[in-house]
């Protein structure tokens, strides 16, 4: 029920179109592969059985092909290509995506001297059986023999939705690459997360780990827990409001890039605010500042999370059922986009370029 009652509260505000994009989610201070609370079509990236309630549309994510160094993978400054088709047919929805990559698995597969996913396809399927389910699989395998390259990973993502309880589980089954003699293994992965809906207030619990090493053997671990509650507020008949915060608890241990032992705890609280200020355009932005936030070193050091408040602003253009989303910035500062923020440089709103991070998508 409270994902039907949060749909239509979200139809409410936009009218037409679909909402599915990580500029939508990123500009409302969200995870651009979706959220736990927040209603948007690329919810099912993050839990397939969410198909139940978006299917049957096309969606692109405008950017590059490959995404480069560590410094460039997918990020509000550096986009990259992703798309695809999810259709009902049936009691069954089924979906084809391309390029969905994940920024961690990249990351470690860099710092191990390896290279990054490519080619990676999706597979998807949902139905109803009582309760809604969702499966996702997602693989990739290639080589190059000129440089003695071969990669290969495999993840598996099952979600349910049952009344107000929303759950998913992201395996991942295999995870390799090597280029000559360096070489990258993920041992092993999960992101687990449940939520509980009550009325207009979300609760929430995630739990996540990556177990992964280089060819020398210097191994990458971390965990992460973070419960969270979300609030909906409805405004009026143009505009919708949300309030959330998240309670972090960090660890891992690092010694493929020497970090060592690291622990973290934060507290972030955003607040994200979006309104129908025509028929053809909807306005979105969000601040999001941890009200607790420190860091512990290997060496025994804590410090407190310096300068966390972060403004991101968005803006979707609606053609009755194709809506072209953006982010709006006024930017120049490029790290500051790469971490998220659309709200540096000098605070005048920036002219030579009308959105970044597009995406379009259709309903049908």
């Amino acid at each position: 029920m409270k994902k039907q009652i949060a749909i239509a509260m979200g139809l409410a505000v936009l009218s037409t179109g679909a909402l599915a994009s990580k500029a939508r989610l990123e500009a409302l201070g969200q995870g651009a592969n979706g959220t736990m609370w927040l209603d948007d079509a690329r919810n099912v990236v993050l839990n397939p059985a969410m198909l139940n309630f978006h299917k049957d549309f096309i969606t692109m994510e405008w950017g590059k092909t490959n995404n480069g160094a560590t410094a460039d993978q997918d990020s509000a400054a550096a986009p990259k290509a992703e798309g695809g088709m999810f259709k009902a047919a049936g009691n069954m929805v089924y979906g084809l995506y391309f390029g969905e990559e994940s920024n961690t698995s990249n990351y470690l597969r860099t710092i191990s001297g390896t290279v990054e996913e490519s080619n990676n396809k999706t597979f998807y399927v949902a139905g109803d059986a009582g309760v809604q389910w969702g499966v996702k699989l997602l693989h990739h395998d290639y080589k190059k023999d000129s440089t003695d390259t071969k990669s290969s990973a495999m993840r598996t993502t099952i979600g349910i939705i049952s009344g107000d309880i929303e759950g998913y589980a992201n395996i991942g089954l295999g995870n390799t690459a090597e280029v000559g003699a360096a070489e990258f293994k993920g041992n092993s992965s999960y992101d687990i997360a449940v939520t509980y809906g009550m009325g207009d207030v979300d609760y929430m619990l995630q739990l996540e780990s990556i177990n992964a090493e280089n060819a020398a053997g210097d191994e990458f671990k971390a965990q992460n827990t973070a419960l969270g509650m979300a609030k909906t507020y409805k405004l009026n008949d143009k505009a919708t409001a949300w309030a959330s915060a998240w309670y972090n608890m960090d660890s891992g241990t690092d010694d493929i890039t020497g970090a060592g032992d690291t622990k973290s705890t934060s507290l972030p609280v955003t607040i994200a605010l979006e309104v129908s200020a025509k028929d053809w355009l909807a306005l979105r932005g969000s601040v999001t500042s941890n009200i607790i936030g420190e860091e512990e070193a290997d060496n025994g050091d804590k410090n407190t999370i310096e300068d966390s408040t972060v403004v991101a602003a968005g803006a979707s253009l609606l053609f009755g059922d194709l809506t072209i989303d953006g982010m709006i910035g006024n930017n120049s500062d490029t790290t500051a986009v790469a971490a998220g923020d659309t709200s540096g440089g000098n605070g005048t709103l920036r002219s030579d370029t009308l959105m970044s991070r597009v995406s379009m998508t259709y309903k049908f």
